[in-house]
């Protein structure tokens, strides 16, 4: 495949979708704000915002036309050679053996022509952004590339290009180790706790508007309105939060619709989604972490989620699956699926736990902050305020849960920490895998033999597991478990007192 060749043109329609979605906003401030002026009779000022949206269109149209003719793509000297831009002819050549994986995913423009946009992820990848992107390409051949790919890196020579893929070897093959029923999908969506991520989109995209709204004034009067209409904003505020849950509840259907888990060679291969189908790709020998999560509206039915730390790819990406390998199992299920893909993870039932003197400082603190600030609303809103008294036992109980998830456990080359947030995640780790782990002790943890290990893996987030308020013992067993050469020196750890 070493003539040049360029994405389908419907790269064009998606580059003008993208780029119209970037200026709406502006576009609809200025038309709101040209709403209000009055033209009078001056016929320029009556049709300018028409004439500026018009050349607007035109540009738009024009460089998204070029961008498609100086996009090329080719594989050589067992390199994918990109040459793109604008303006300016960029040239990237990206090794295959630098390659970790080649994620496709099919938007409803993408599926009626068989094409799919390819990701390009390596291990020096960017946070912010993939290596590569190939926006609209036969779906054909983009398997044909990724196998082209692996075989490359497999046997180290470039197998000869087919013209005409045979489609029985570039289909999707390997076992399946996991297929979310309708059963299971419909529990998900409806538990899967984005109501909060909806409602923070919804507030960011009207901070755009903050310069022509009065948000000032409003908030002002909403606050009287708190203090006089207290039943009508409880009832507006649960309305607000039912609609919220109804649209987490279609946005994970949507996104998480046939969610399926193959093995494929050395891979774990995830395809999802109803409108938007997504093919993501992670090598097993790039798996930092396994993370088993147990919500809060699910563990008291026994199911969980399964998620990994793996290196390479983009911290910030949207059309990513959250690393999520099982979105929602039976937790005694796991073992089971997984233990053909990730044999060398074993799955412990019995922890140690954080000793009985530790339980105070999981809500201690907590508590004490939510007093203030229960205080603090009793004065504003008053009598109202006092329900924020039902807070501070909710952060109690919230730090006894804490301290019963908190625990930890070694067998052989593997530690297992459990901790709490808000859901109870279960890490489970390789030795080989573990880039650093801190054992730390407070002037407060001093005076009562505790301590608290955080590990740190090399991932796109870095830090994936902190357990506090151990055991002092328990804790340095574990960091004496991590030393290169602990027999040799057990003495000289005994000897410091590690404080961060």
């Amino acid at each position: 495949m070493s003539e040049p060749k360029r994405l389908h043109p419907i790269m064009i329609l998606l580059t003008i979708i993208k780029s119209i979605k970037e200026v709406i906003i502006p576009i609809g401030v200025y038309f709101f704000i040209f709403f209000f002026k009055d033209p009078s009779d001056n016929v320029w000022l009556r049709w300018s915002p028409y004439f500026l949206i018009a050349l607007l269109l035109l540009f738009i149209l024009g460089t998204s036309f070029i961008k498609w003719v100086r996009y090329t793509y080719r594989i050589e000297h067992n390199e994918l050679r990109i040459e793109h831009g604008l303006f300016v002819k960029k040239k990237r050549y990206i090794p295959f053996e630098r390659i970790q994986s080649l994620d496709f995913s099919e938007t409803i423009l993408h599926r009626p022509l068989g094409l799919v946009k390819v990701t390009v992820e390596t291990a020096a990848g960017s946070a912010d952004e993939a290596e590569a992107d190939m926006t609209a390409i036969k779906k054909e051949e983009a398997t044909a590339i990724r196998k082209m790919i692996a075989e490359a890196k497999s046997t180290g020579e470039l197998p000869e290009e087919r013209e005409n893929p045979d489609t029985e070897e570039t289909e999707e093959k390997g076992l399946i180790l996991y297929k979310i029923t309708r059963k299971q999908l419909l529990f998900f969506a409806s538990t899967s706790g984005r109501a909060g991520v909806i409602i923070a989109a919804i507030a960011a995209f009207a901070g755009q508007f903050a310069d022509v709204i009065p948000l000032d004034k409003i908030f002002n009067e909403m606050a009287d309105i708190v203090k006089t209409g207290f039943l009508f904003i409880s009832l507006l505020v649960l309305a607000a939060l039912f609609i919220a849950w109804l649209l987490s509840v279609a946005w994970a259907y949507l996104k998480y619709n046939d969610f399926t888990l193959r093995l494929v060679d050395d891979e774990l291969v995830i395809t999802r989604g109803l409108l938007e189908k997504r093919t993501t790709t992670i090598p097993v020998r790039r798996i930092q972490a396994l993370k088993i999560s147990e919500s809060l509206f699910r563990q008291p039915f026994g199911y969980a989620s399964v998620s990994v730390e793996y290196a390479g790819g983009s911290i910030i990406d949207e059309n990513k699956a959250d690393d999520v390998l099982i979105p929602i199992v039976k937790k005694r299920e796991i073992p089971r699926l997984l233990q053909a893909g990730l044999s060398d993870y074993r799955f412990e039932e019995e922890f140690h736990s954080a000793p009985k003197r530790a339980q105070r400082r999981y809500f201690f603190v907590k508590t004490l902050i939510m007093t203030l600030i229960t205080i603090g609303l009793s004065i504003w809103l008053w009598p109202y305020g006092l329900l924020a008294i039902l807070l501070i036992g909710l952060t109690w109980i919230w730090g006894i849960f804490q301290y019963r998830s908190a625990a930890w456990k070694l067998t052989g080359h593997q530690l297992v920490l459990r901790y709490r947030d808000i859901q109870q995640h279960t890490v489970y780790l390789q030795k080989n895998r573990i880039q650093s782990l801190d054992y730390s002790v407070n002037w407060f943890q001093k005076r009562a033999h505790l301590a608290t290990i955080a590990t740190f893996v090399m991932s796109r987030g870095g830090g994936v597991a902190v357990v506090k308020h151990l055991e002092a013992e328990d804790a340095r067993e574990i960091y004496n478990w991590y030393l290169p050469n602990t027999s040799s020196r057990q003495d000289d750890l005994k000897e410091q007192n590690p404080e961060s």
